[in-house]
């Protein structure tokens, strides 16, 4: 191999030049490495990670169906609205007569008797004629899916994340936290032996067996021997004398003399000696709301769809939804400081509901330009919340009473949005020894229309129609469970005391140790307990726990939601009212609008004309010498029918039973109608000097609470016994 390069030593440069050692410090480094030769095998096990993948996952995507139950028996009024035949006019309406309304599949309206040019044009002549057309609010304000675009309800993903504290009774000093109201005491005899029970204004939550503290009570005894403020009592069974209201009533085993309540009166369920906390949680939104183009607020967080093939019962379209946005709980924990283990879908009435520019809207808009500003331009009015309590004037947050003079002085959650991200949310107990939350209560939202709302500022000839709509907006969806059994106290004070412990830092490694979770309850220093928050998939012994699909990094939750939008207060009894006046050129003035307005009136039943019954012999017959124009109405009735019609067959004579009108000469026979078709006599516009006298039946409904005028039944009352209409008298 030849030689390219040469060594050249420093004798070789100069005379005096002398060889020595050099040594040069030089860094070798080395940015890659040779590929071994040998292989390498690694096992995965797929199932390990992707229970590891779901453990670590935080990320929920959410999808469902929404059923709905929904109808509109509150309506504006029963009129057909239509467009002005001078466009710069607003819409005019037509009233829809009492015999001209009905029901179809829950909902109030008529059916149009008007032919529909556009639809003769397609042919098709099922919805140009007879088409069912609801009263407002109807299909386009109320239903889970309409044809307009813009969504009727609000949907949100929220969670608790704090609890406030809230006065349930008026005027007393006690409030939520100082436990459940006691409204009510009874006396109960069971086998010949006298037992107190009390009601609570909301549910108790309480069981047979369970131990109670009874606070604020009046002692009877002497020497108050029944220590309430020293010692627990028993529940002793839970209903009243029939063994109803269970979740509101109770009994103790005192005797009933001994013992009163008073205004500030309240229990609370104990548990190792460990009273329960009851507050009101409030919710978060996770979702957020954008403004859309129609001007109206709706979420873009989600799609919605019709569900294949969905309808339900009666007819409503089934919804079905996805949220399009992943929704990150990482880091959030709840009102009680522990990773969320629940979130809630959340529905809310949207109030723009529906295009402005529409017949119907603007109708509305025109009645109401007269009252003030924060009303006039809204169809329906602000949410109120509250829940379903017992009936007495003086509890707060009874949704049922809201409306009602008798309860105006009363608290509610008030003024609430489409658009808010927080809301106030359920009644629940938390006792520390259980470490469990128990919903006792859930918040109901109430709307009504602001045209029933303020319809005395509309039109003073009416009252205002107070009763609205409530519904349930919070849907529980359980992401995690916690476990039905507590662990093991672990106190780590013993140690600390032990080896006398004294850094903050080596504290906290002591809690890492013993795997002391950060929401786990310090019932003292350093000493803890709690119950494990299960991991998705896990199940304990009792069967609780959750498992669910996860894909692509996220957990895929399905929501099946039931929504009941329903009456505040369904009225479920009747009177029926009678009222007799006159019609005719002698009658009071008013009169005959006054009869317009009954047949008009969604209450009424039927009229009947009370004219004097008289038995002519023929149609000359003037024997009871009668004024020209005099109507009576000829009747049989002192003969029998047996009789009557063999008389008037050997006669060859008809029947002559009905009205008829005396012409100066002769009786003729008349009939009458509400719309002078043929020779009928018009009732509406009867102006003869003879006097029709008129009685007319209507039905006055009502409900437990005084909330005005109520048009429609409640599903509680049997229709059948009022009144039968047939489509075919319409149609």
């Amino acid at each position: 191999m030849e030689k390219t390069n040469k060594i050249l030593l420093n004798k070789t440069r100069t005379y005096n030049s002398v060889n020595v050692n050099s040594q040069i410090q030089i860094d070798i480094e080395n940015t890659s490495k040779p590929i071994p030769l040998n292989d390498i095998d690694t096992t995965v096990s797929q199932f390990e990670q992707f229970e590891k993948e779901r453990r670590e996952s935080t990320i929920y995507r959410f999808y469902g169906q929404v059923t709905p139950i929904i109808s509109n028996p509150l309506f504006n009024d029963n009129i057909k609205i239509s467009e002005n035949e001078n466009p710069i006019l607003p819409p005019v309406s037509k009233k829809i007569f009492s015999s001209d309304i009905f029901e179809t599949d829950g909902w109030i309206g008529f059916y149009n008797d008007e032919l529909d040019e556009t639809a003769l044009e397609f042919n098709d002549n099922k919805s140009a004629l007879c088409e069912f057309i609801p009263f407002d609010p109807g299909y386009d304000r109320l239903r889970i899916l309409d044809s307009d675009g813009i969504p009727n309800y609000l949907f949100k993903i929220t969670y608790p994340f704090e609890s406030k504290d809230i006065s349930l009774i008026r005027n007393s000093s006690k409030t939520l936290k100082d436990g459940i109201p006691i409204i009510e005491k009874f006396v109960i005899e069971l086998n010949g032996r006298k037992y107190v029970g009390f009601k609570t204004a909301i549910n108790h939550g309480l069981s047979a067996n369970d131990e109670i503290s009874l606070l604020n009570f009046n002692d009877n005894t002497p020497n108050n021997t029944l220590s309430l403020n020293q010692i627990t009592y028993r529940v002793f069974k839970l209903g009243n004398q029939t063994n109803d209201l269970k979740f509101r009533t109770f009994i103790v085993d005192v005797d009933p003399i001994d013992i009163d309540i008073t205004a500030d009166s309240t229990i609370k369920r104990i548990v190792q000696d460990k009273p329960s906390r009851y507050y009101v949680r409030r919710f978060k939104s996770l979702t957020s709301a954008a403004t859309g183009d129609t001007g109206g607020v709706y979420y873009k967080d989600y799609d919605i769809y019709p569900a294949a093939f969905g309808t339900s019962y009666y007819n409503d379209k089934v919804a079905a939804f996805n949220f399009k946005k992943d929704v990150d709980v990482r880091g959030l924990t709840d009102n009680l400081g522990r990773p969320l283990s629940e979130l809630y879908f959340t529905t809310i009435k949207n109030d723009s509901d529906t295009d402005i520019t529409s017949i119907n809207s603007q109708y509305w808009l025109n009645q109401q330009s007269g009252l003030p500003a924060q009303f006039k331009d809204r169809f329906w009015t602000r949410i109120v919340a509250g829940y379903e309590t017992e009936n007495n004037v003086n509890i707060n947050y009874n949704v049922k009473s809201f409306g009602d003079p008798t309860y105006n002085g009363n608290t509610y959650y008030t003024n609430i949005d489409e658009s808010d991200e927080t809301f106030d949310g359920d009644i629940v107990e938390y006792n520390p020894s259980e470490l469990v939350e128990r919903r006792l209560e859930l918040v109901h939202h109430r709307v009504n229309t602001i045209y029933r709302e303020h319809l005395n500022d509309i039109n003073s000839d009416f009252k205002d129609k107070k009763e609205g709509y409530v519904y349930k907006p919070f849907k529980k969806i359980q992401i995690r469970e916690f476990a039905n059994y507590i662990n093991p106290i672990v106190d780590l004070q013993s140690l600390i005391d032990k080896y006398n412990i004294t850094s903050d830092v080596e504290i906290e490694q002591l809690r890492k140790s013993f795997r002391v979770p950060s929401y786990a309850t310090e019932i003292s220093p350093n000493v803890y307990k709690w119950r494990d928050l299960l991991e998705i998939g896990r199940v304990d012994t009792t069967g609780g726990g959750v498992d669910y699909p996860f894909e692509s990094g996220a957990h895929y939750i399905n929501i099946n939601n039931r929504f009941f939008f329903q009456r505040q207060d369904p009225p479920c009894e009747y009177d029926i009212v009678t009222e007799e006046f006159t019609l005719g050129a002698t009658a009071p003035a008013g009169n005959d609008e006054k009869f317009g307005n009954y047949l008009t009136d969604p209450t009424f039943l039927n009229y009947s004309i009370l004219l004097q019954s008289l038995y002519l012999i023929n149609n000359t017959d003037d024997s009871t010498n009668p004024t020209n124009g005099e109507l009576v109405f000829n009747t049989n009735n002192t003969i029998g029918i047996d009789t009557l019609t063999t008389i008037l067959a050997a006669l060859d004579l008809k029947d002559t039973t009905g009205y008829y009108r005396w012409s100066g000469s002769q009786w003729e026979k008349v009939s009458f109608s509400l719309d002078g078709v043929g020779t009928a006599l018009d009732i509406m516009n009867y102006n003869g000097i003879y006097p029709i006298p008129i009685e007319v039946t209507s039905v006055d409904f009502y409900g437990e609470y005084e909330l005005g005028k109520r048009d429609i039944a409640g599903g509680c009352i049997d229709l059948s016994l009022l009144k039968e209409k047939d489509i075919d008298d319409v149609c």
